[in-house]
């Protein structure tokens, strides 16, 4: 009896150790066909950007990106033009709403619940775009992200572009991160939620500069919360990852620094989490690098992880998914495009289904008034096996 008490201390002693060791390998279990309901896509609209949650009533709930087909005919700006087609995602993308009984769909879409607020002074005058949906303690909190447009935008160096081009950034460079919170899915759904007047984070114009998208929120073993986001640097030609921390989820977060730091680690699209077995954070990206670093893909979907949320580097399984598809009764395809990347997980942190945004050519070079689903967009669900 005393040699066995002595190796259940010993190994007791042990199991945080063991436990802590980085051995998540997300590829391994991926599906290797998936059904054609896993398939969320419309006729009429791009759809981006989805985000999914299990409700207390046994459902699936998605929160997900979209804005129409064509070309745009709105009078409030006479180079609409530049926002024909895909591109529209920039000026028209709202937040809407779909629900399924499965996790892998299908999917049927209920009702838009976040558009731009169109007023001029507003910094959400126009899209709803990069949903996240998260719970935290009772509370449900979805975060996007919105513009408006500067008219007085120029680059810091004073380098001069082409006119549409700069009449883009006047759009874009002026992206923020914002949060609604909500008491229940229903509330949140019905539009009884608490949304506050101005963003959760924008550029400091000291760090980061003239982007905020991408957030990814998560609560950390130090009970904070902790937000990955994209942004930019005017000395860097890539775009850069940051993570900041708050005592809140719905409270303005502090910046703690820059990650991915090198061109080689270059990614966007992230889904942030913290591991409480392993210890560690993890986040699932786009790998948006030719190095074949985390991956031997550009655009392949990559695992990164960190003990402090500040110090990342490739995971050991580094690669989660490449450019693939295999639709049951379907020839495989090559993708475009594979990102946006949400990992449906349950109340007790197991990881269930990865979400990604997917188009089979790029859909910019569809036609603007019209596009078949070759040059559509779609979310699509990967169930995941069991560890």
């Amino acid at each position: 009896m005393e040699k066995k008490s002595c190796f259940l201390a010993v190994l007791l002693w042990w199991a945080p150790v063991l436990f802590a060791q980085d051995d998540l390998n997300l590829q391994s279990r991926m599906p290797a066909v998936v059904h054609p309901s896993a398939l969320f896509v419309s006729d009429s609209f791009y759809t981006w950007c989805s985000s999914v949650i299990k409700g207390e009533d046994g459902r699936y709930h998605m929160f997900y990106s979209r804005w129409p087909h064509g070309t745009r005919t709105e009078a409030d700006d006479s180079m609409n033009y530049i926002f024909n087609g895909f591109s529209g995602w920039l000026k028209y993308s709202e937040i809407a709403y779909a629900v399924a009984d499965k996790a892998a769909g299908p999917y049927h879409y209920v009702k838009t619940i976040l558009r731009g607020s169109g007023n001029a002074g507003s910094w959400d005058r126009y899209t709803m775009h990069n949903p996240q949906i998260r719970k935290f303690g009772s509370y449900y909190y979805l975060y996007y992200i919105s513009n408006s447009f500067d008219t007085d935008f120029h680059f810091s160096d004073n380098r001069t572009v082409g006119k549409d081009w700069l009449h883009w950034l006047k759009y874009n460079c002026t992206q923020k991160i914002g949060v609604i919170k909500a008491a229940s899915l229903t509330d949140l759904i019905s539009g009884r939620f608490q949304k506050p007047p101005g963003p959760l984070m924008q550029p400091d114009n000291e760090h980061t500069f003239e982007v905020a998208t991408n957030p990814s929120v998560t609560s950390g073993p130090d009970n904070k919360y902790y937000m990955m986001f994209k942004s930019r640097r005017p000395d860097v030609g890539h775009m850069t990852m940051w993570m900041a921390v708050s005592d809140q989820p719905d409270r303005p977060f502090r910046l703690l620094g820059q990650v991915f730091t090198t061109a080689d680690l270059a990614c966007e699209d992230p889904y942030l989490w913290y591991d409480r077995r392993r210890k560690r954070f993890y986040a699932v990206v786009k790998y948006y690098s030719n190095d074949k670093v985390l991956a031997p893909q550009f655009g392949a979907l990559a695992l990164v992880t960190s003990k402090d949320g500040l110090h990342w580097n490739a995971a050991t399984h580094s690669l989660v998914a490449l450019r693939k598809l295999k639709i049951k009764g379907r020839p495989a395809i090559e993708l475009a495009h594979l990102e946006r990347p949400f990992l449906l997980q349950d109340k007790n942190g197991n990881l269930q289904a990865l979400f990604a945004a997917a188009s089979i050519k790029e859909p910019g070079k569809g036609d603007a008034t019209h596009t078949g689903f070759e040059y559509n967009s779609f979310n699509i669900c990967f169930p995941l096996s069991k560890k």
